[in-house]
């Protein structure tokens, strides 16, 4: 219980997090994931520092909560709900909706929401999310799709510290904004700690 006591002080105290986003598999019934990401001194031009935390309200339904702090000072929060429809040993799938605010001054929906987990050998895995990003003021725009996916390295080292940590892993992979085109913009690179207690 130490050696996690510490390890989450450390994270907490030297990088607030943002992260690799979500992939199709729940949480589990009962179980938190943190999923954190950081880019320190902001020196990632695009970077945010980002920490997602996820519930297992049941083994297929995730209550999911993120904060984000932007490299140009934007902040943002959200809330959803994420619901597993597929479970097999080679693939997970999911769906989400939820609801992003920004410097309270701006609310987006994100819906739909396609959320995927490809499983390869030794625990890694394959997965990511298409997201269906609106903006919704006074009038409701249709901002595009967000769309990411990274690879999921597991860290049996972590796992074996600590019997409360169930799962844990290194997510690295890229993404498209709303904003941005995989054909023309350069893809922007994101990583993440991912821990499941």
């Amino acid at each position: 219980m130490i050696h996690f006591s510490i390890f989450i002080v450390i994270i907490s105290e030297s990088v607030f997090a943002s992260g690799a986003y979500d992939k199709g598999t729940a949480t589990g019934k009962g179980r938190f994931e943190i999923s954190l990401t950081i880019n320190p001194l902001d020196l990632i031009p695009y970077g945010q520092n980002y920490g997602i935390l996820s519930y297992g309200v049941s083994n297929k339904v995730d209550i999911v909560a993120y904060y984000s702090k932007h490299n140009n000072g934007t902040r943002s929060q959200y809330i959803g709900g994420l619901f597993q429809f597929i479970n097999s040993k080679k693939i997970d799938l999911a769906t989400a909706i939820g609801i992003r605010n920004i410097d309270n001054q701006r609310w987006d929906v994100f819906f739909p929401q396609l959320l995927y987990n490809y499983k390869l050998p030794y625990g890694f895995s394959i997965g990511g999310s298409i997201v269906k990003v609106v903006e919704k003021n006074n009038v409701i725009v249709d901002k595009g799709n967000a769309i990411d996916i990274s690879v999921y390295v597991p860290l049996k080292n972590i796992v074996k510290q600590n019997s409360r940590i169930k799962e844990a892993y290194f997510a690295i992979g890229t993404f498209k904004n709303t904003k941005t085109s995989f054909l023309d913009d350069k893809p922007y690179i994101h990583y993440s700690l991912d821990i499941i207690f």
